[in-house]
Parts: structure tokens; C-alpha cells; sequence
């Protein structure tokens, strides 16, 4: 990542205010806590940067390149820094431990603004064994989470997506997912507190009535739910949420069902989600393409056999990785899920179904692994082998090297459209999308996440820095191939594409936004908090417009 060769100012300060207002922050978090450029202070990053940023920009490098960043420690502090934001108009940009890969990580949609780091709110404030639930700060990551239970010898399973180091809250937020029978992390959300722009603290649900021991358990509360404002949003700052967790089980069966044509994947996925829907398996099936089950491959020559035009530049074909399946005895596509029950009798039934079912597949093949507790107790996650997905809840950073697979200082972006369940909608769009990856010079990296009523198709976009501009335009390209020629369009996405993606949600002419702009302005006048995040400004015209570009 090129570094700029000025200083980065927040928009509408000079040099001088900004330096007093960064001194006013360390009052409040001191010095050490203060970053007073972009270039230190955060987490360490997947190639060793601790800087503030997104690693792998798409357009000028410092389109969303920060100013400094604060990293409060507790509510109070949080409460602090806000009433010097508001006083000097100043834009922060929020996150929990700044990952987000793929996502824009720690770079903020208005260059300039100053990071709210909540990396160093990391207390796990409660596990509940029996009801299996944990209420957790912003800072607290997968692995703490994991770690805390190993560490007590609670019975639970907690759901982790594939990199354990990020945050819990803010992939919840993020509407992110991991791989257990409680995977859909915004679903486990129970119980939210919130720290709105004027520093009043919100609690949602049941945390709204004094001394209840319901906050984490029950999410309605009374009156209307406002949790879902907090998703995907820049309408407050979250500090604690309850997420439910999975009791751990007493017998697993981890599953893979390969089908051995491309056109095969409509009616895998037909069947996979019928199969969730119904509860016989009861988490989501990842599937890969053969370039994805390539990677995954524990024999270094056929790595090597998918990574290596990419290194020269080119790309890995379609015909070559469908070459490389067959003669690896794969099928073109594998999905990946898993069975959790009370009893093996339970998960063997389960697993019959499953195979009676993909048998209406010519050339289809079912495999598992199956583990039981020999004393009837419940299963340990650590006891088990650790798999290539997280379905135990074990967390792991294997995915990480994915992003050097092209060359050095790589990175990736993350593509990520809805479909519904029945398969046809995302077969007929795999069919369009191949050819415009292969085009555009890329290795296409199908990471499918099959749910009983959604499919996210996600096409990571694997690139070098002196990729970055053509990945853009096959991102760009398809954005405009899914929204006309399907409706379909991301369910989460890259911060360079946000305002865009918002504009794609139009139905009654754009008043789901019009409506959330009106919320943002009432809470947040000033437009201090994530302003852009999924498009919503608390003015109608964005921050990065009325001011042009930022200063260098």
C-alpha cells in the first residue's frame, strides 16, 4: 500500500485544530491510546501492518485512508470522545478490531476520519452454560471467546466464522455468519447496548428493564425492536451485545456431498436447503468450486497447480481446474456441512436421509466422519480433529494465506450476492459470471454458504496491488451484470461500493434509505458516527462530495 507523502486531515479542520482536538482526546484515553496518524496503533494486520487503512485500496490509496484513531477503553470514555467530536463536527469511523477483510477493513468512507477503535474493549462479561448464551464486548474475538470456554470447561460450542481473530460484535453487526448450528450470528443476537451519538446509552429488549436477567434471552422486549437499526449502521456505537451459542452435542458427524458437474450445483443446492429447512442438518453447507477445493488440498503440487498461472499473472481456467478435479477423484462441486445430535442413533438417521436424498443426483458421492461421546457426556471441540471448516466452533487463521496466493501483498475482495434457495437463479448466474472472471484475468474462488431460505454466493476476487484497478472493474461489472439481469445485489459489501449498493435498493423509490437518512439526522445531527456507512449520510448530499477530495 503506497503511503501518502502529507499528512491526512479530518474534512473542514486545519492542522492546528486538529492537533488540539487529538490532545483532548489523550485527556480522555491517553497518549498511548491516541494514534495520531493512520500509520500505527492498530491491530496487526494478515501481513504484518498496524496501520489504519484498507490494505488493498481499489482506486487512489487514499480514497479512505483515516487521519489517527482513539481507542477508549470503557463507556464512559466512548461518551468522552463523542462530546469533542460533536464540538468540533469531527468524523469518526467505528470499529470493533478493524479486520473486515475484503470489506474495506480499518478504512473509513470519509478520508480523514479519525478510527474509533473498540480493540481494547475486551471483557466477556458473562457465559452462560445452561442456557448457553455470552455477553461480550466489541474487542472480544472468536478465539477469546473459544479460549474462555476451553478454559472453564463449559459444555458449548460457540460459532466462529472462518478467521478466529475478529470480532464477535462486529461481525454480528456485519450480519457475518460462522459454522455451527447457530452460525447465523445476527439471528443469535440477543440483547444490545448502544451508545448514540449525543453519549446517551441505550439498552434494547429486555435490557431496557432494570435488574432483568431476561436481556440476553428474550430479544423482543416490549414495543417496537430497535435492534436492527444497529446492523449494518452508523446510527450509534454498539459496547455489548448477548449472542447466543450451540450446547455442545454429544455426537457430530462432519459431512461432504460432491456432485461431478457444474451444472450440477441448481440441484444441490435444491436438495441442501430442503435439508436445512427441514432440520436434518442443521447448520449451512459451504461449497466449493475446484479451484477452492484445490486450495484446501493438503498435497503441495496440486496447490501448485492452481496457484501457478496466477503467480505468472494469468489465471487458473475453468477447463484446467475441471481437468484437475477429475483426475483428483473430486466432484466439481463440494459442499460441506455437518450433523450435531443428542445420540448416534439421532445423526445416523439424519445421515441416511441425506444420502437417500442426493442419490437423485447421477454421480453423486456422500462421505462423513462420525464422532461419538464413548461415556454418553458431550463432545469437546478440542478433542476433535480440527477440520477444514469450523463446524466444532474451533477457530483457526488458515484462510489468511489465501491472500498472497497471486503474489506478494495481496489481498482480496469479497463479492457477495443473495439468491433464493431453489438453485435455479444461481445456476443461471454461475454460468454468466465464469466467463466475466476468467476475462477480466482472475482465478474464480466460489465460496457458496447455502442457508434453508437464502443462498450468499460469494466470488472472491483475489489480487496483487498492481491488480487492484482491474479488480475494480470486474467488480464494478459484476454489480451491474447481477442488479440487471437477475435483481440481485449484495447482502453486505466493500466501503468503495456502499453508496452504490444503497442505490440498488430502489423499490418505492428509494424510501427504506430516505427513511434511515431521517433517523441518522434525528440521532446523529452533526453526522459525527460512520458517516456513508451502507450509504446513509446525515446530509442528502455525502460528506466526500460537498467537500471534494480531502487534503494531502
Amino acid at each position: 500500500m503506497a503511503q501518502p507523502t502529507k499528512r491526512i486531515l479530518p474534512p473542514l479542520l486545519e492542522e492546528s485544530t486538529f492537533d488540539k482536538v487529538l490532545d483532548k482526546l489523550s485527556e480522555i484515553v491517553g497518549e498511548p491510546n491516541v494514534s495520531r496518524n493512520h500509520l500505527y496503533g492498530n491491530l496487526k494486520g494478515p501481513q504484518g501492518q498496524n496501520c489504519y487503512d484498507d490494505l488493498w485500496p481499489l482506486g487512489n490509496p487514499t480514497d479512505h485512508t483515516p487521519s489517527g484513531a482513539v481507542r477508549p477503553k470503557t463507556v464512559n470514555e466512548i461518551q468522552q470522545v463523542l462530546r469533542i467530536a460533536n464540538e468540533y463536527k469531527l468524523p469518526l469511523w467505528t470499529v470493533s478490531r478493524g479486520r473486515n477483510l475484503g470489506y474495506g477493513g480499518s478504512g473509513a468512507i470519509v478520508s480523514g476520519s479519525v478510527i474509533l477503535d473498540l480493540h481494547r474493549m475486551n471483557k466477556i462479561i458473562e457465559v452462560n452454560e445452561e442456557f448457553a448464551y455470552a455477553i461480550v464486548e466489541p474487542g472480544v474475538s472468536f478465539f477469546d471467546l473459544y479460549e474462555h470456554i476451553q478454559d472453564r470447561g463449559y459444555r458449548l460450542w460457540p460459532s466462529c466464522p472462518a478467521l478466529g481473530w475478529g470480532s464477535i460484535v462486529g461481525n454480528t453487526l456485519d450480519r457475518g455468519f460462522g459454522y455451527t448450528p447457530n452460525g447465523e450470528h445476527a439471528e443469535q443476537q440477543c440483547g444490545m447496548e448502544v451508545v448514540l451519538a449525543t453519549g446517551e446509552v441505550l439498552r434494547t429488549g429486555m435490557g431496557a428493564l432494570s435488574g432483568s436477567p431476561m436481556w440476553a434471552l428474550y430479544k423482543g422486549g416490549y414495543g417496537p425492536s430497535v435492534d436492527g437499526l444497529f446492523y449494518q449502521s452508523n446510527l450509534g456505537v454498539v459496547t455489548k451485545i448477548g449472542i447466543h451459542l450451540t450446547p455442545a452435542p454429544a455426537c457430530f458427524m462432519d459431512c461432504v456431498v460432491s456432485v461431478p458437474n457444474e451444472e450440477d450445483i441448481g440441484a444441490l443446492v435444491r436438495i441442501m436447503s430442503a435439508l436445512e429447512r427441514e432440520g436434518i442438518v442443521q447448520n449451512h453447507a459451504s461449497i466449493a468450486n475446484p479451484y477452492r477445493q484445490a486450495l484446501s488440498s493438503e498435497d503441495p503440487l496440486v496447490i501448485g497447480r492452481a496457484v501457478g498461472p496466477g503467480i505468472k499473472g494469468g489465471y487458473a481456467t475453468n477447463a484446467d481446474m475441471t481437468k484437475l478435479a477429475k483426475e483428483q477423484g473430486w466432484g466439481y462441486w463440494k459442499a460441506h456441512f455437518a450433523i450435531y445430535g443428542a445420540s448416534g442413533a439421532f445423526i445416523d438417521a439424519c445421515w441416511t436421509i441425506v444420502q437417500e436424498r442426493f442419490a437423485a443426483i447421477p454421480g453423486a458421492a456422500a462421505t462423513a466422519e462420525r464422532h461419538e461421546h464413548k461415556l454418553g457426556g458431550r463432545l469437546n471441540a478440542a478433542d476433535l480433529p480440527m477440520g477444514e471448516i469450523p463446524h466444532t466452533g474451533y477457530p483457526r487463521l488458515t484462510a489468511k494465506d489465501f491472500v498472497d496466493i497471486r503474489g506478494a501483498k495481496g489481498g482480496h475482495i469479497a463479492f457477495s450476492p443473495l439468491f433464493p434457495p431453489d438453485g435455479k437463479q444461481l445456476q443461471e448466474w454461475f454460468a454468466r459470471i465464469r466467463p466475466l472472471v476468467e476475462k477480466a484475468g482472475f482465478d474464480l474462488f466460489s465460496d457458496f454458504h447455502i442457508f434453508g431460505r437464502y443462498i450468499i454466493g460469494i466470488v472472491l476476487v483475489v489480487y496483487t496491488p498492481a491488480e487492484a484497478a482491474r479488480a475494480k472493474s470486474l467488480f464494478d461489472e459484476l454489480l451491474k451484470d447481477g442488479l440487471e439481469r437477475s435483481s440481485v445485489s449484495e447482502y453486505r459489501t466493500h466501503i468503495h461500493f456502499m453508496d452504490e449498493v444503497r442505490r440498488h435498493y430502489d423499490w418505492g423509490h428509494g424510501i427504506l434509505h430516505r427513511t434511515l437518512g431521517s433517523i441518522k439526522k434525528t440521532l446523529d445531527p452533526n453526522g459525527i458516527l460512520s458517516q456513508g456507512k451502507s450509504g446513509i449520510w446525515t446530509s442528502s448530499r455525502p460528506l466526500t462530495e460537498a467537500i471534494g477530495n480531502t487534503r494531502l
